[in-house]
């Protein structure tokens, strides 16, 4: 019979994380545009969100969450919820700019391959077509009727043009991982 030691076992069971347990990559970029560690988690965030009122995000718990080094954050769909009103950031009486915390986790999320559908047609959208929503035809005539171009100047406008560093920048920009599978509980 295999004995565990004492320590071993209040390791495995803490409830707490250690400045070991945190890859120091994770805040790099949180810490660099936030105020994350002068959270007193008051809850103003949550109060001031327009989009939790009706949704599921609940601002000051991913703050939270992020603070004690809960990794599944990232894969949380709450954190797409945000429609970046700012106004927590606004409103937060120690700075932390949690609009920007989620700005941050959105970006991480999205290198690891966890994005929203949803933006993930917006990326799509504006890599094909330089326009986060599409431009119909009826559009285009309307465009037309007020004295407007067809189309209003991006860099997708310009993508027929032989500037080899706007190709570049086209192909390159929006390009995603793809979108990470879920692991099936047989699978693991």
């Amino acid at each position: 019979m295999v004995r565990i030691s004492e320590t071993e076992n209040k390791s495995k069971n803490r409830q707490y994380k250690t400045d070991s347990d945190f890859d120091p990559q994770y805040f790099k970029d949180i810490e660099r545009k936030t105020n994350i560690w002068s959270c007193i988690q008051c809850g103003t965030c949550t109060a001031s969100c327009e989009s939790g009122r009706w949704t599921a995000l609940k601002t000051r718990s991913i703050i939270r969450r992020l603070v004690l080094g809960d990794l599944s954050v990232l894969e949380d769909p709450d954190i797409w919820l945000c429609t970046t009103c700012y106004q927590c950031y606004e409103r937060c009486p120690r700075d932390v700019r949690p609009t920007d915390v989620i700005i941050e986790l959105r970006n991480y999320a999205t290198k690891l391959g966890n994005i929203s559908p949803n933006h993930r047609a917006v990326v799509g959208y504006l890599k094909n077509t330089g326009h986060a929503v599409p431009i119909n035809d009826a559009i285009k005539k309307q465009r037309v009727e007020l004295g407007l171009e067809e189309l209003p100047p991006t860099a997708y406008k310009y993508k027929d043009e032989k500037d080899d560093d706007l190709k570049n920048i086209a192909k390159n920009l929006f390009d995603l991982v793809p979108e990470k599978k879920k692991i099936k509980e047989e699978d693991k």
